[in-house]
């Protein structure tokens, strides 16, 4: 009890930080983020907020607008991130992964001593596409590569130490879904997403050598292996797939499928679905109490 009224005091204490508001990470207009770090001279881990909205719309901003989620970060030590990326209409989903989601995690690491970021305990989440992105960073292979020409690229590690996959996707590799869902739902409420997120013209480039490959790079559920870092399921909704297009692609039947196979594997995993029974306690609250407990464990 102690312990929880520790946790509900320094979320609602007021804290004193330095922010940095619409850096540039990148050359494009929407590769921007905003940044909030405690006071407290020392290094601290970062949350990073990866914003929804299908890689169509939406924006960090919702975050410049919620202080109380900032000060629950910001008081339990974290700096606290959110970011932009580009849209599908600017970029292939794929390239949206690789060079903004991966590209923003190399640079903050790369830059951050100018931030005060302790580089070890970077941690990612976000509802709908912001969480399936957290669980992408979690669960690729680290973008660090030491023969690119690219001293970023070269030099810094993309993975993080936690990721949170609220209201999310099992994968951005469709024929995941036809395999859960059944290709009939899948296509009805996703029509020609399932190839055109790709940048591809029909679906007939899916099974070309191309098309394998780029649902290889984005299958999260695919990627998964032992040594991935924890991660946090969540959902709050019915399981009801057809009742909408939202019920559908945040139905609790995505989250069941990762934490089976995240708990098979194991992968250290916490897995709140209302649908199952399950209490779930505001998305962001779940979030920082599951990073607060692997960053005091994780700190070097």
């Amino acid at each position: 009890m102690l312990l929880i009224l520790s946790w509900l005091f320094l979320s609602i204490s007021p804290v004193q930080a330095a922010q940095h508001l619409d850096v540039h990470y990148g050359h494009h207009a929407r590769q921007v983020f905003d940044l909030w770090t405690p006071s407290s001279g020392e290094k601290a881990p970062l949350i990073v907020y990866i914003h929804g909205g299908g890689w169509q719309a939406g924006s960090k901003d919702e975050m410049r607008k919620a202080p109380g989620t900032r000060a629950r970060a910001l008081n339990a030590g974290f700096a606290f991130a959110a970011i932009n990326y580009r849209f599908l209409k600017h970029a292939p989903l794929q390239t949206i992964m690789r060079e903004d989601i991966g590209g923003f995690i190399q640079y903050i690491r790369h830059h951050s001593d100018k931030f005060g970021i302790d580089k070890t305990r970077i941690y990612a989440y976000g509802y709908s596409a912001g969480g399936s992105a957290s669980l992408w960073l979690a669960s690729h292979d680290d973008l660090g590569d030491p023969a690119s020409k690219r001293r970023l690229r070269r030099k810094e590690s993309s993975r993080v130490q936690g990721a949170g996959h609220l209201n999310a996707q099992v994968s951005y590799d469709f024929y995941v879904w036809y395999r859960i869902f059944g290709k009939e739902r899948t296509d009805r409420f996703m029509k020609d997403q399932v190839y055109s997120r790709y940048h591809f013209k029909s679906a007939s480039e899916l099974d070309t050598e191309r098309g394998i490959e780029v649902r290889k790079e984005l299958d999260m559920y695919g990627q998964l292996t032992p040594d991935d870092a924890p991660m946090l399921f969540w959902n709050n909704l019915d399981d009801d797939l057809d009742r909408d297009h939202n019920h559908f692609v945040h139905s609790p039947r995505h989250t069941r499928e990762l934490s089976l196979r995240a708990t098979e594997l194991g992968i250290r995993n916490k897995t709140e679905i209302r649908a199952d029974g399950a209490a779930t306690p505001n998305g962001h609250e779940s979030a920082f109490e599951f990073f607060r407990e692997l960053s005091i464990q994780q700190k070097r």
